[in-house]
């Protein structure tokens, strides 16, 4: 799980629904299989190759990947796709050590067995090439840090891309700065945490539950739908999307060539 938990309560983390692209609806719906079962260990290899297919991405471009956990998804667009990463997140991830244990055994073997023979002729090769384009900031990512932190202000104006996968309390953050600094982004909303963020509001135009009603009352944001749909609004540019893993899998997204 990707998420900024150093700073909330897992006490807050509500259960897990089925999003999907019905029309702009959203379904409250339980998934039969487990949150961490065997049908969500791919999430980042088919996250990685749903960013690519959707993003003007090239060799060499930064890619600022925000709560970004043990690195999986750092790891394959680094070593995969050659792409230069800034992963913020404050717990330490050891990324070689994440794509030697968590991403080459899910590599096609041909892809294993090129990179053994490389490692066997070049044993420092992984080492060396995390070091040219992989840099960890160890830090929890809010709206403030574009302002206090010079090296995340400088690659917020370098991407190519700013990812959030279940970033969790970092997630509004990534829309607003994104949105602010006119720059593509994808996110994944995971956990809502309602009473921490207790300043969310929806109103009835953007509610589902209550499409009957005429009332403009506000409604405090407690759910995942609800979540997913408050951050919709921000901006009618933003398109949405249900990636190809199980769990948490309702993507919002700008590719920059939607306005």
């Amino acid at each position: 799980k990707n998420d900024v938990s150093s700073f909330i309560e897992e006490k807050y983390i509500d259960q897990s629904r089925n999003v999907n692209n019905n029309g702009g609806k959203i379904s409250t719906k339980r998934r039969k299989s487990k949150r961490h079962g065997a049908r969500n260990q791919h999430r980042h290899k088919y996250f990685c190759k749903w960013i690519m297919e959707n993003f003007n991405l090239k060799e060499g471009d930064l890619i600022l990947d925000i709560a970004g956990g043990k690195g999986e998804l750092a790891a394959r667009l680094s070593i995969c796709h050659k792409l230069n990463v800034l992963m913020v997140d404050p717990r330490p991830a050891d990324i070689q050590k994440t794509f030697e244990s968590l991403v080459l055994p899910k590599l096609p073997k041909r892809h294993q067995l090129r990179m053994t023979e490389r490692q066997k002729v070049e044993p420092t090769f992984l080492k060396t090439v995390f070091q040219e384009r992989f840099r960890q900031i160890e830090t929890l990512f809010d709206e403030y840090l574009i302002d206090t932190n010079e090296e995340v202000r400088e690659a917020l104006e370098k991407c190519s891309l700013i990812i959030g996968l279940h970033a969790d309390g970092a997630t509004e953050s990534i829309v607003n700065v994104a949105l602010e600094h006119n720059k593509p982004f994808v996110v994944v909303p995971c956990c809502v945490f309602p009473n921490l963020f207790n300043q969310r509001f929806l109103y009835n135009q953007y509610n589902n539950m209550d499409s009957s009603s005429s009332s403009n009352k506000p409604i405090p944001v407690r759910t995942h739908e609800q979540f997913c749909q408050y951050l919709l609004a921000k901006d009618e540019c933003l398109q949405h999307c249900t990636l190809p893993f199980e769990g948490r899998n309702f993507a919002i997204y700008w590719t920059q060539n939607q306005m």
